[in-house]
């Protein structure tokens, strides 16, 4: 991008009455609808301004060579959901200024925007192109027609060649004869119909000039000694050549969007290339992509939903009521009412209470890399800082579900809290198996959520209770399923054990996991570990600690002296028997 102001068409001028113009000076696009350079602006694009507030208004970006620079207002910013609005109150001094507003009330003025070219930014965007930051200094009147795909093109080189400048000295106070006017009311002297007329033979001789001498180029010497036979893409262009155009448009279709014209195949080289490697290929060095590619597993899901608390010591005591039994005289550990008539004695009752212990674990990574490779591969270094430390949430998830609490935090698999509601048929997850676990979970949290293994979900999808699903939605297989069951997200992951086994659905509270962190991942570098061999350390620590804040699953209140059961916040499907 030069260094030249740009310009970019809006939509057409309205008129609002008493003076007052009005139009969207930037429309918002998408990567599907872009203009025919492959640009659009979004909403975040920066436009150097904020809604309400004002910019000066020219006519023909001050490059028309009567009112060159002049001001004819001032326009009031707004931003709206499809672009940017502007309103203009003209001031309306001589009859040039009016004839610009009968201009727009006759619907034959468009806005444009102006902007510094060293200022434009353009970030890739599928195959087009999202334009960052347009800081626009103005806006303008133009009799080009406004025209939602046209490109941004230099002011400077769009004028000049149909507009020289004319050096015409200003004398200290204008008169009439400076504005080029007789006692008649005229138009300014810019002449719309000749600006496109020659715009469009300018263009058109430059393109029938480039395609005939890239076509003599790549003609064949004749000689006398040999003939010349075709191939196939020889003949693709027999009875249908290129028109110039057509050239231009089949060239931008194959490289932006990977449609190639078969009369483009003929047009091949003679000489050195890139197609044939010996021929000059091996010299052309591709592109290489930023960054390097991996498979997104969904780690973090788990942690993203749980509550650290961060110590300053290396652990940290929850005060805890001892509860087993919802029974009375159990309690709370102990604590017993009773209904008194007059004057009887109270019996006494105490609650009782446990500690649990937590103890910073340690989950480590160790990373070297050359120096060289350092150097000569700028992405690994930011990979490693971003993705290493991935490994370590996956070790610490999987132990919230599966850990033995030795060096490990403990998983509620291995938990005395877990209760395990008997599986309705053999490995296979029922429609009985949901409400079943359901009716054994924890009522005092709402903040459940689902874990299964990716083998338990085809099954999972055919669910129903009577006619109602119990995950797909009701439109079918030609939807997205609903992610909840009972109204709780369910998560697929890899730690959730295979169909049939204890686990494979289970449902897991996260607040009632007490969990302990020291920061997060603590990450150092050092090049002195392995100094003589150039090689640079990268370790990433993590330390933490967790499990279930329950001892054990509880004992349901026996309602009339009745049968009873236990509850826990972690259920999981018991393994097939």
């Amino acid at each position: 991008m030069n260094e030249d102001n740009l310009i970019f068409y809006g939509d057409a001028v309205k008129v609002l009455g008493e003076n007052r113009i009005g139009g969207y000076l930037v429309r918002y696009g998408d990567p599907d609808t872009p203009d025919l350079e492959g640009d659009f602006f979004s909403p975040e694009t920066d436009l150097g301004i904020e809604t309400k507030s004002t910019i000066p208004v020219y006519y023909q970006h001050g490059y028309d060579p009567v009112l060159k620079s002049r001001k004819l207002g001032k326009a009031d910013v707004e931003f709206q959901d499809v672009g940017v609005w502007v309103e203009a109150q003209l001031e309306m001094r001589d009859e040039y200024e009016k004839r610009i507003m009968e201009l727009a009330a006759a619907g034959k003025l468009g806005w444009s925007s102006g902007a510094a070219g060293h200022l434009v930014e353009r970030e890739r965007v599928g195959k087009s192109w999202r334009i960052k930051s347009w800081p626009i200094a103005e806006a303008s009147l133009t009799p080009t027609p406004a025209e939602p795909r046209n490109n941004a093109v230099s002011v400077k080189s769009l004028f000049d060649d149909i507009q020289p400048a004319q050096e015409t000295p200003e004398p200290e106070h204008p008169t009439k004869e400076d504005f080029n006017m007789t006692e008649e009311i005229k138009a300014p002297v810019f002449d719309q119909d000749a600006f496109f007329t020659k715009m469009q033979e300018s263009q058109q001789a430059v393109i029938d000039e480039a395609v005939e001498k890239a076509i003599k180029a790549l003609e064949p010497e004749k000689k006398a000694d040999f003939q010349v036979t075709g191939d196939e893409a020889d003949r693709a262009l027999e009875g249908n050549p290129f028109k110039a155009v057509e050239f231009f448009k089949a060239v931008y279709h194959a490289e932006v969007y990977g449609q190639t014209d078969k009369r483009l195949l003929p047009l091949k080289a003679t000489g050195l290339n890139e197609a044939i490697p010996s021929e000059g290929g091996f010299l052309v060095t591709p592109d290489i992509a930023a960054g390097i590619t991996q498979n997104m597993w969904g780690i973090g899901s788990i942690l993203s939903r749980m509550n650290p608390i961060n110590v300053s010591g290396n652990g940290l005591t929850i005060r805890a009521i001892n509860e087993t039994s919802r029974a009375d005289g159990s309690r709370m550990g102990g604590v017993r009412g009773y209904w008194l008539g007059e004057a009887e004695q109270k019996t006494t009752s105490k609650p009782t209470f446990r500690n649990i212990e937590l103890k910073l674990k340690k989950v480590a990574a160790l990373v070297y890399a050359t120096d060289e490779l350092l150097e000569d591969a700028s992405a690994l270094e930011g990979w490693i800082a971003q993705n290493v430390p991935m490994e370590l949430r996956f070790q610490v998830e999987n132990a919230l579900i599966n850990g033995l609490g030795v060096g490990t935090p403990l998983g509620v698999l291995q938990a005395g809290c877990l209760v395990t509601p008997a599986r309705y048929a053999t490995n296979a997850i029922s429609a009985q198996d949901i409400p079943n676990m359901w009716a054994r979970r924890y009522i005092g949290t709402n903040d459940y959520i689902w874990l299964a293994n990716a083998s338990v979900m085809p099954q999972i999808y055919q669910l129903a209770i009577g006619n109602i699903p119990v995950y797909q939605p009701a439109g079918g297989y030609s939807q997205a399923p609903f992610g909840t069951i009972f109204g709780r997200p369910v998560l697929e992951t890899e730690y959730s054990p295979y169909l049939g086994a204890q686990g494979d659905l289970m449902l897991f509270s996260p607040s009632q996991y007490a969990f302990i962190t020291k920061g997060g991942v603590q990450a150092a570098s050092s090049i002195h570990i392995k100094f003589d061999y150039d090689e640079t350390a990268f370790r990433f620590v993590y330390r933490c600690d967790g499990q279930p804040i329950w001892a054990s699953a509880v004992t349901t209140y026996p309602v009339g002296g009745g049968t009873t059961t236990t509850i826990s916040p972690f259920v999981a499907l018991a393994a097939t028997t």
